[in-house]
């Protein structure tokens, strides 16, 4: 098989950033990424500092038909972009609208892979309903993933815990401990987010059409996939 070709919407973000990382540093399985990026400062640094291919293409501004064009040719797109904490409109206008008009753009080119990074327990209101500070983002996000699913796409939906900065640990919860290890450590490294991501696109008959819980634990990636 080629190698896979990659677009990763959000490049710059610090999810973002370890992906491009992940792919580039396994050449076997992966062409070198394109970083679809909102400003030039950004596309300058992919391109002048890591040397690969980088896109001036924002899903906040930018038409479906401007996206489609940035990512046609591609086998798969990652969604890590986000509104950063920078004002409620822009979780809407980022985290929703720029997820469902990517979504839409890989509809319109015929790229059926499709991963969306989003948030633990998004489509349990419960959960985050009472958490003021949360809630525009948890709307955001269910509102997005319910999108995804309802797609044509082969989609994986990844909803990571708490993000931290440490190193990566390789662990993961299995899926049906995911509500206990909730109550004692709800966190889990961008790194090992990243790491999911590479694999999820590595296993597309395993992934693919699912919404998956992250959380640090003690498992493989290999146990976390095989057990879906």
């Amino acid at each position: 098989m080629s190698p896979l070709k990659v677009a990763v919407i959000g490049a710059n973000g610090k999810v973002g950033r370890l992906v491009i990382k992940e792919l580039v540093n396994d050449p076997t399985n992966f062409a070198t990424p394109l970083a679809v990026v909102r400003s030039k400062e950004q596309q300058d640094f992919f391109q002048n500092e890591l040397k690969i291919d980088a896109t001036l293409t924002s899903v906040e501004h930018s038409s479906v038909s401007q996206i489609s064009d940035a990512i046609k040719g591609y086998d798969a797109v990652i969604f890590s972009a986000g509104a950063g904490g920078k004002g409620i409109e822009r979780i809407f206008t980022v985290d929703l609208d720029g997820c469902v008009k990517a979504m839409e753009a890989c509809e319109a080119v015929g790229i059926k892979r499709f991963i969306l990074v989003s948030a633990i327990k998004a489509e349990d209101r419960s959960f985050w309903w009472n958490i003021e500070s949360l809630r525009n983002y948890y709307i955001a996000k269910r509102a997005a993933d319910h999108e995804v699913r309802s797609s044509t796409l082969d989609y994986t939906i990844l909803q990571p815990g708490n993000l931290t900065l440490e190193d990566s640990i390789g662990k993961f919860t299995l899926v049906k401990d995911i509500d206990e290890r909730l109550r004692t450590d709800p966190s889990i490294t961008r790194a090992d987010v990243a790491l999911f991501i590479k694999e999820c696109l590595k296993h597309p008959k395993e992934t693919s059409r699912k919404t998956i819980p992250l959380l640090n634990g003690d498992r493989s990636v290999n146990d976390i996939i095989k057990n879906l």
